[in-house]
């Protein structure tokens, strides 16, 4: 196995090198990946759904982690999408047919009239999102396979573009989440997300700032999930090893400063913790397909010598690793359409193009989930 990278050779990544001088322990990660396809109707056809689940499985990765968008079953209040819920529980049980895991599933995106809701009657928000939770549990509680362990509430929740809701009424809606979710599985886990960005301060509030806020209220939680866009949502170009244009990017997708930051805080939580998120888009801006590659083999270089500083130091490490996205997801409405031929990078972040044709990043994947497992030389323990 080689990583061919858009870089000179001396500074590609040198996975099969380390792999030939293996003697310490690796990390026994799980792998997950996060798919939309269910959100439509042409990509989330029970035949497409089971082609992609299967060239998932195939990849390694254990379970997909999907939404259960608010805004899609409840688009007016009191007004259910059959059609969502359909085809969200049809993706669940096709997941378990092919030999995926249990999904993750996500309680996300409230529609414009709960936001407004929240505004003016936070006690009749609740309300709605109890109401709201409560479908989606009747709905995977009618599923054929085991029952899904982990549901997460909302969505990166120092991000106001998608999580309206302050710390201090977030322990409600754990609550809510967990007493409507008991009755159909008691042990279930509650995963909430953060984005870890430098530029999160434009939309919502910085991370640092927002860690303390969040340990307040972790009690009502189990796991805390870290989405990380190094070269992407999160610029640290003041802390570049080079201000050569050509090099910068390089350079960003390695640094790895402010999610190590991050992990050192909520690693003393005594909360199970993960990547949520990481990936790049195959928009031309970045590079296309081989920068995408190339991010993958670079950024997991550099994570697993952060776990391994993070094990020398005796720092509890995290447990999953996912990634973004299954597949590329192409927009709807005039306003997605003009963006994605913008610099805006939320489209084309897939590992397959939104005809489910597998990416060159995908050539990687299955070797970069093999070295975060693989042990290491002693020497790498110290380097």
């Amino acid at each position: 196995m080689s990583f061919e990278n858009p870089q000179p050779e001396s500074e590609k990544p040198k996975i099969e090198q380390e792999k030939s001088q293996e003697k310490v322990p690796g990390f026994d990660f799980e792998f997950y990946v996060t798919d939309h396809s269910a959100d439509n109707a042409d990509t989330g056809n029970p035949e497409k759904l089971k082609e992609l689940y299967e060239d998932i499985k195939k990849d390694g990765v254990q379970s997909v982690r999907y939404d259960w968008h608010w805004r899609n079953v409840e688009p007016l209040a009191g007004t259910w999408s059959d059609e969502h819920l359909e085809r969200y529980k049809k993706a669940k049980e096709i997941m378990q047919e092919v030999g995926l895991e249990e999904p993750t599933i996500i309680l996300s995106n409230p529609p414009a009239w709960a936001v407004e809701l929240y505004k003016i009657d936070k006690e009749k928000f609740f309300d709605a999102y109890r109401a709201y939770a409560e479908q989606v549990r009747d709905a995977v509680a009618q599923t054929e396979g085991p029952k899904i362990k982990r549901v997460q509430v909302l969505n990166e929740l120092n991000n106001r573009v998608y999580t309206p809701v302050e710390v201090g009424d977030l322990p409600r809606v754990f609550e809510i989440t967990r007493e409507v979710f008991k009755t159909y599985n008691p042990d279930i886990k509650l995963m909430v997300t953060v984005l870890a960005s430098n530029t999160t301060k434009l939309v919502g509030i910085p991370i640092e700032e927002y860690l303390p806020q969040l340990k307040a209220v972790k009690e009502g939680i189990d796991t805390i999930a870290v989405d990380y866009y190094p070269g992407l949502w999160h610029l640290p170009i003041k802390d570049a090893d080079t201000i050569n244009p050509k090099e910068i990017f390089k350079s960003m997708v390695k640094n790895l400063g402010l999610l190590e930051k991050v992990y050192d805080e909520i690693a003393t939580w005594d909360k199970e913790y993960e990547l949520g998120e990481v990936g790049l888009p195959t928009k031309k801006l970045w590079g296309g397909e081989k920068a995408q590659r190339y991010f993958y083999d670079a950024f997991f270089r550099a994570y697993k010598h952060l776990l391994v500083d993070f094990r020398s130091r005796g720092i509890k490490l995290p447990s999953k690793v996912g990634f973004y996205e299954a597949m590329d997801e192409p927009p709807k409405d005039l306003r997605g359409k003009i963006l994605r031929n913008t610099p805006f990078p939320e489209h084309d972040m897939g590992l397959r193009d939104e005809t489910g044709k597998r990416k060159e990043a995908l050539e990687r994947l299955s070797g970069i989930m093999s070295y975060l497992r693989a042990p290491m030389e002693a020497a790498e323990e110290t380097s």
